[in-house]
């Protein structure tokens, strides 16, 4: 990996010994050499994200499509019911709110055990899908800029939602800020030092750049950090958040259009070796503000 010794610094950490660990046609991927955290280089802005998940036919992309009987059977349906199965173990059932909830897959599952649930979700297409399909208070604005009551919730889950934003840990103080005591984050997102995310850089390094595949795929126009679990872990621990649960899960590509089936079942594969030493495409972690709960563990 370049080294670069510029005036940036990393956005978590403020660390300056930043690297440039890909570089792809349309951005570059710099990595802090101190936490991990790695982010594009050409950031975007609040325009820009508005304009990408409001003004483009974002809502009509297949991962937003549910149809409940045949979701059930899915392994993303699989793993909401395991989170929740961790979430309840930890605070019970309650009132929960899920960022960028979509279509609403997860708050539908999360009604189904009894939760009361809420949804923030960005596009106003979606948030109408959401409301209709779950029956719940979906509130169609920017998490940040979200006016929802403060201490809450019991749990806040955000599924996919982490890589997308412009400053994490506003992101995290904000989450905080809507927690009961006692209450539980959740967070989802693809793990920079994955099976699969490791396969993509061996790849790409041996053809000097030329294979792009799978690292490309692994970091999508829409994504503007890539963590890894033990970075993201560093960020937690910087909020005053500690680790309730961690674990890692498989990779979900059927809807991807930049994967061939080849390309589909190597992914499947790798994803089976991955999982016998949890080291699969996403990691979550279930955390917890620090003091409100004495048995927090790894």
């Amino acid at each position: 990996m370049q080294t670069m010794t510029n005036s940036a610094t990393c956005p978590v950490c403020a660390a300056g010994t930043l690297g440039q660990k890909y570089q792809f046609n349309d951005f570059n991927v710099l990595r802090c050499e101190e936490c991990g955290t790695a982010w594009r280089s050409n950031m975007y802005t609040k325009d820009t994200i508005h304009q990408m998940y409001c003004e483009e036919d974002y809502e009509n992309h297949p991962f937003f499509a549910y149809e409940q009987q045949s979701f059930e059977a899915t392994t993303r349906a699989k793993n909401f019911e395991r989170a929740l199965d961790y979430i309840e173990g930890a605070v019970g059932k309650g009132r929960l709110l899920d960022v960028a909830c979509g279509s609403g897959t997860f708050l539908a599952v999360a009604n189904k055990r009894g939760w009361r649930t809420c949804g923030v979700e960005i596009s106003e297409q979606l948030s109408k899908v959401c409301a209709e399909t779950t029956h719940s208070e979906v509130v169609t604005a920017l998490f940040e800029e979200a006016s929802l009551p403060e201490h809450s919730f019991d749990a806040i889950t955000c599924w996919d939602i982490i890589e997308h934003v412009l400053d994490p840990q506003a992101f995290l103080e904000k989450a905080c800020s809507l927690l009961r005591p006692g209450g539980v984050l959740l967070f989802c997102t693809p793990d920079e030092d994955s099976l699969l995310a490791r396969t993509g850089w061996l790849l790409y390094k041996l053809s000097g750049s030329l294979y792009s595949y799978p690292a490309y795929a692994l970091h999508p126009r829409y994504h503007t950090y890539f963590f890894a679990r033990k970075s993201f872990a560093k960020l937690l621990q910087k909020k005053h958040l500690g680790i309730v649960k961690s674990y890692s899960q498989r990779a979900f590509f059927q809807h991807s259009p930049l994967a061939s089936n080849l390309q589909k079942k190597a992914i499947s594969l790798i994803e089976d070796v991955a999982g016998t030493f949890d080291a699969s495409y996403e990691f979550v972690i279930i955390a917890r503000a620090e003091g409100n709960n004495g048995n927090q563990h790894a």
